[in-house]
């Protein structure tokens, strides 16, 4: 019988489940795991923000207030149980406006919701999650308008009073999360699709997710990665994860030990593509919508 949300809770403990199961999903290329830490990042920092999310994520189901103060809240309430900065400010910006359309009925419903819910925000919406970033202290990529890291920002969005819609129609081509927002969350919903086509095949819903994970990493170049090392490497990354695809033989122990060695390539660099891993939260989320069950 397939399982779909049937309350509020249902949502909110599903997206607490989906950045449980991303963080814990070993070998993820560069990303911190249940094996791995970065020196001001650990598991546990997850770990906290996760379950300290759930009164939020509960109130996103069941409240009129808008996505940006939901997304505030997000991040306020995440860093009053832990002393790291930016642990989940792109998951909080793909998951509020999806559990504010929980009883959607198909991860593509839920995508289009979304996005359609955003053309309702205000300015108010952007002005929040302008402060939710700056509170997070997270890394983006530089913006020719409206950008997050210039000083101006806040007065632009006031005077042209700019929603959320707006504003991450601006963004870069490159920004994934800001595509996803006003492109009906396209990627989160097909890779929903292949984790529960992973899991089936595999019964394995660690390799599932890590399995999705790097064909996503074969197919987008990470604007976490750009914004740090630039284009070229970005690129790279995609290139390196694209040959492990195509030479993955199907046993399991084989092709794990080929993720682990990216993986130690990319941590021994310093490189982490973490908007992929917050799009596996969002896709993980719209499996469990889709009645995906381990």
């Amino acid at each position: 019988m397939v399982f779909m949300f049937e309350t509020e809770e249902d949502a909110a403990i599903a997206a607490v489940i989906s950045m449980l199961l991303e963080v814990s999903g070993n070998p993820k290329a560069g990303n911190v795991d249940r094996e791995h830490n970065f020196e001001d990042l650990r598991y546990e920092h997850f770990l906290a923000s996760s379950a300290s999310s759930f009164p939020v994520f509960l109130r996103a189901t069941e409240s009129r207030e808008g996505c940006g103060e939901l997304i505030l809240k997000a991040v306020e309430n995440s860093i009053r149980w832990h002393k790291a900065q930016n642990v989940h400010f792109g998951a909080f910006l793909l998951l509020i406006p999806l559990l504010k359309c929980w009883n959607s009925k198909t991860p593509e419903e839920a995508g289009e919701n979304a996005s359609l819910s955003l053309k309702e925000s205000t300015y108010k919406d952007s002005l929040n999650v302008l402060r939710a970033f700056k509170l997070s202290s997270a890394r983006v990529m530089e913006a020719r308008n409206f950008n997050l890291l210039s000083e101006e920002t806040e007065m632009q969005i006031k005077e042209n009073k700019v929603n959320l819609y707006s504003w991450m129609e601006m963004a870069p081509e490159e920004n994934l999360i800001a595509k996803e927002l006003v492109g009906g969350f396209q990627l989160s919903v097909l890779n929903s699709k292949r984790i529960f086509k992973f899991f089936e095949e595999t019964k394995d819903i660690n390799y599932a997710i890590v399995l999705c994970y790097h064909h996503l990493l074969s197919e987008v170049k990470d604007p976490l990665v750009i914004s740090k090392f630039g284009l070229e490497v970005a690129e790279d990354v995609t290139y390196r994860a694209k040959e492990i695809i195509n030479s993955l033989s199907g046993n399991h122990e084989e092709d794990i030990k080929l993720f682990k060695k990216m993986d130690e390539e990319l941590l021994g660099k310093g490189i982490n593509p973490g908007t992929v891993a917050d799009l596996m939260i969002s896709s993980i989320y719209l499996a469990l919508l889709d009645g995906l069950k381990f």
